[in-house]
């Protein structure tokens, strides 16, 4: 067996930055803050007034140019049987052939502002990527967010299961990576690994064993030490990104 205590730090087993991805004006925070959010869960809610102008101008636009794309249809085939027989002239039809194609992209972009114009409101109602627990609101209800970066609102982790990470001398580290690689070779036949305990700041055991997730694929040059994660269930939630203890 091997023996040895790491002192370390925990961290979500995913943490997901929420974003403000257009400018306006925030109007709700619908979420208590430091509390548990299921995906989908709305969080966020920006005016979406400026923007439902933008779509509607959007649309109107559209609208004009796929009437000028019509009339530049229409007046291709109309000329075209007339060029054939010569009554009007081969430039004439060349320029409304321009037309019509100049006509069709700018449908084409037309169409793109109106699907832009769609996902910037879309972007106005945030809901939660995921289930999770959600930090403090970086941005109170009133405040303008968005303009001219993507404002950090807030941070959710996924803390069940929960990663804890420490940090491990080259010579225990050697140990570690023989064992861990040994337990990979016979993980198909054996199906378990070395458990491991977590213990918290008041000396308390984490009610579920761990095991190690993954080693880093370099040594610290400042501290000498490489980094090693472990992944413990988390089911009780006691165990919240940043808290220290040791393995």
């Amino acid at each position: 067996p091997v023996y040895m205590e790491l002192v370390g730090q925990a961290v979500g087993f995913q943490d997901v930055e929420i974003r403000a991805r257009v400018e306006g004006f925030l109007e709700t925070v619908a979420f208590t803050e430091g509390s548990l959010v299921r995906k989908g869960q709305l969080l966020y809610k920006i005016d979406p007034k400026p923007l439902q102008a933008a779509l509607a101008s959007a649309k109107a636009n559209l609208a004009t140019m796929q009437a000028r794309l019509e009339k530049a249809v229409n007046d291709v085939q109309r000329l075209t049987p007339l060029a054939a027989q010569q009554a009007v002239s081969l430039q004439e039809l060349g320029n409304a052939t321009a037309q019509r194609d100049a006509a069709a992209a700018q449908v084409d972009a037309g169409k793109a502002a109106v699907e832009k114009a769609e996902f910037d409101l879309s972007y106005t109602t945030i809901t939660a990527p995921l289930d999770g627990l959600i930090g403090t609101t970086k941005v109170k209800a009133g405040n303008l967010v968005g303009r001219g970066e993507s404002t950090l609102l807030v941070t959710i982790s996924q803390i069940d299961p929960i990663l804890f990470r420490a940090g491990i001398a080259e010579a225990e580290y050697l140990k570690v990576a023989r064992r861990f690689m040994q337990e990979r070779a016979q993980g198909a036949v054996q199906g378990e690994k070395t458990p491991i305990q977590l213990i918290l700041a008041d000396g308390t055991v984490h009610p579920h064993e761990g095991r190690l997730d993954a080693i880093e694929r370099n040594v610290d040059t400042l501290t000498g030490t490489i980094a090693l994660q472990i992944k413990f269930d988390n089911t009780e939630r006691i165990v919240r990104p940043g808290q220290y203890g040791r393995v």
